[in-house]
């Protein structure tokens, strides 16, 4: 039985050594001619220096395209029976006609820069005549297609779910591949569930304040910063000072600007009648406009004297009371100084027609201060006879800056000044001559400690006997 796999010729050493020497195919060239095989070729193949790789020249790697009528002898012969496919025709683009204008018809123009440099640059003349180009048309939609065409209307989520929904918003950290409208957010993993915060109280505007009630705090801090001089000059210095209607020390504030921002914009509700009040006894004192909003610009710090002036002679000491100077009559033999009792400043203002008052005169650790008060009913009927006081001396050049003027120019020997003494022609009797005008806020720590408790303030412009 012969063996159905045979094994391979051997070849002779001749063949072998032939076609070692015979040369190599070039994998870029064309294949060596027929006729140059074997040994003679090899020959040939030395002296023909290797040709050029060619991607072009090389029909087996890359061969050329076939012919419109060429046949692909691997399809099926259905495919001869099949119709030639037909042209697929491409819309027509109109390319826009190029512009009309040149570098030609550019304007050199100058500009003079802030620096002084002058820059040149081109541009259109200003008369330049384009031709506007028409917009297309819109499609035409028919009649009551506009439910169908544009799409419906969600109504806005309540405005405490707005609410939570932004501040959800806010408070997530976003991702780079994220984007905020059009796609719908990342889910967490896990849904956190977070207390919300506690709602803030808020203040009521200062229109809907109890007008009475902030009356009442005003003229109660107005009294409080000036009851002691030291006090009332510790604000008028402008330092540090603390807030009396909370309690906050003067730390808090670098300046009576600081407390004034503080006061009108209270940190809660249950004191913010108190802080309004203390604000506009702050602005009093110091001679600001109340009535204009506290800002950093410091406005509202700038209103007229006369207007100041105004502001602080409306605040009356209650009852009505007239300040009356230079009672003292000389001193005793044990250097205590003695002046007008209670009695005898009854009968005085009684002789010059004034009816109603009562006399309280002063006294300090050297006798008399020569200074008494005169005290009126606390009624409109009582008001209006201390008024009339007031007018009578300040008429006589006697009121309050009469009294400055005497007190400026007063000596040791005060017994002989012509603005303190006046002498009688007919009895020849010396007199004092009585300063007095009504007491204000300021004058609030002239009074005693007694009169000083039991005496408030009272706005004449605002004046309501049930405060």
């Amino acid at each position: 039985m012969k063996n159905p796999n045979p094994p391979h010729p051997k070849h002779s050493s001749s063949s072998a050594a032939a076609a070692a020497m015979a040369p190599r195919k070039s994998r870029w060239g064309p294949p060596p001619p027929a006729g140059e095989k074997g040994a003679g070729a090899a020959s040939t193949s030395a002296r023909t220096p290797t040709p050029t790789p060619s991607t072009a020249g090389d029909p087996r790697r890359h061969p050329p395209p076939p012919g419109p009528g060429a046949r692909n002898p691997a399809a099926s012969s259905a495919a001869a029976f099949r119709p030639p496919p037909q042209p697929q025709q491409q819309p027509r683009v109109e390319t826009p006609p190029p512009p009309s204008y040149g570098f030609h018809n550019l304007d050199r123009r100058t500009m003079l820069l802030a620096d002084g440099s002058v820059r040149t640059y081109f541009a259109l003349p200003p008369d330049y005549p384009f031709e506007l180009t028409p917009l297309p048309q819109l499609p035409h939609l028919p009649r009551g297609a506009g439910h169908e065409v544009w799409p419906p209307h969600h109504p806005p989520p309540p405005p405490q779910q707005q609410q939570l929904q932004l501040a959800q918003h806010d408070a997530k950290r976003k991702h780079l591949a994220e984007h905020d409208e059009g796609f719908h957010s990342r889910h967490p993993k896990q849904p956190r569930f977070e207390a919300a915060p506690p709602q803030q109280q808020q203040l009521p505007p200062h229109a809907a304040v109890d007008r009475h009630a902030l009356r009442r705090a005003f003229l109660k801090y107005a009294k409080m910063l000036n009851e002691s001089a030291a006090q009332r000059r510790s604000y008028l210095e402008g330092g540090r000072v603390p807030c009396l209607a909370c309690g906050r020390s003067s730390k808090d504030f670098a300046d009576v600007h600081g407390l004034v921002m503080h006061a009108y914009n209270p940190p809660n509700v249950d004191s913010f009648i108190d802080h309004l009040g203390l604000h506009k006894a702050l602005c009093v004192l110091m001679g600001w406009d109340y009535t204009k909003v506290p800002e950093n610009s410091k406005a509202y710090q700038s209103l007229l004297p006369d207007l100041v002036q105004a502001s602080r002679e409306d605040l009356i000491i209650w009852p009505p009371t007239v300040i009356i100077h230079n009672t003292a009559t000389g001193r005793k033999k044990d250097g205590r100084a003695e002046g007008l009792g209670n009695k005898e400043m009854d009968k005085k203002i009684s002789e010059l027609g004034f009816a109603g008052g009562k006399s309280k005169s002063l006294y300090g650790k050297e006798g008399h201060l020569g200074l008494t008060l005169i005290k009126f009913a606390n009624s409109p009927a009582g008001l209006k006879e201390a008024e009339r006081l007031a007018d009578f001396l300040e008429r006589q050049d006697h009121g309050r800056i009469g009294w400055l003027h005497a007190r400026a120019n007063q000596s040791v020997g005060s017994d002989n000044s012509p603005l303190l003494v006046e002498t009688d022609n007919r009895t020849g009797e010396k007199r004092r001559i009585l300063y007095g005008y009504l007491a204000i806020s300021s004058d609030m720590d002239e009074l005693d400690s007694d009169s000083r408790k039991r005496a408030s303030l009272k706005s004449k412009r605002e004046f309501d006997p049930s405060d």
